[in-house]
């Protein structure tokens, strides 16, 4: 259980780019080199973290639930805002002091495309397992294209996508 929460809080600690950057690397740490989870729990749990406010923070509770019961399921909640709070605590000491820094403009640089780079992985990586017939691949091009072009909340196309999974079988 240890090992799980320190998986957690490394993963947290160092992901820039926001929430959906570490769903790569937990899926390597949890799926694939630890075997703790199977490809499809894994995308169950991002499932069930859609439909809740705070959707990483649930999905990893979820997961330290499945895994360990109430106390994985705590644990991973601590283990997922604890970085955040000592980094932010940190960045808001020291912000005046670095805010114009030319060597943190230039890590963002290098970051900003890694960050794409790791959510495109993520897309890729769910698609193969997620998208097993033409209904599923119709359903995920039209929710992309939706947000992409579209103002529509993605809670809405979340909802309605499971619509209609249960209408069309």
């Amino acid at each position: 259980m240890l090992k799980f929460f320190f998986i957690l809080f490394y993963i947290n600690l160092f992901t820039i780019g926001g929430g959906y950057v570490m769903l790569p690397l937990l899926e390597k740490e949890l799926v694939e080199r630890l075997h703790w989870l199977s490809h499809q729990e894994f995308i169950e749990a991002i499932a069930v973290g859609q439909i809740t406010p705070g959707p990483l923070t649930i999905m990893n509770a979820f997961i330290g639930y499945k895994l360990f019961g109430i106390a994985g399921a705590i644990g991973a909640t601590i283990s997922s805002y604890l970085p955040s709070l000592i980094v932010v605590t940190l960045i808001c000491y020291y912000y005046q002091g670095f805010r114009r820094s030319p060597f943190v403009d230039a890590a963002f640089k290098g970051i900003k495309p890694a960050v794409v780079g790791l959510l495109m992985a993520t897309a890729i990586s769910l698609g193969k397992v997620s998208i097993t017939d033409s209904f599923t691949g119709f359903i995920a091009l039209l929710s992309f294209i939706l947000i992409a072009f579209t103002k529509i909340d993605p809670t809405l196309i979340i909802l309605g996508a499971g619509i209609a999974g249960i209408l069309i079988p």
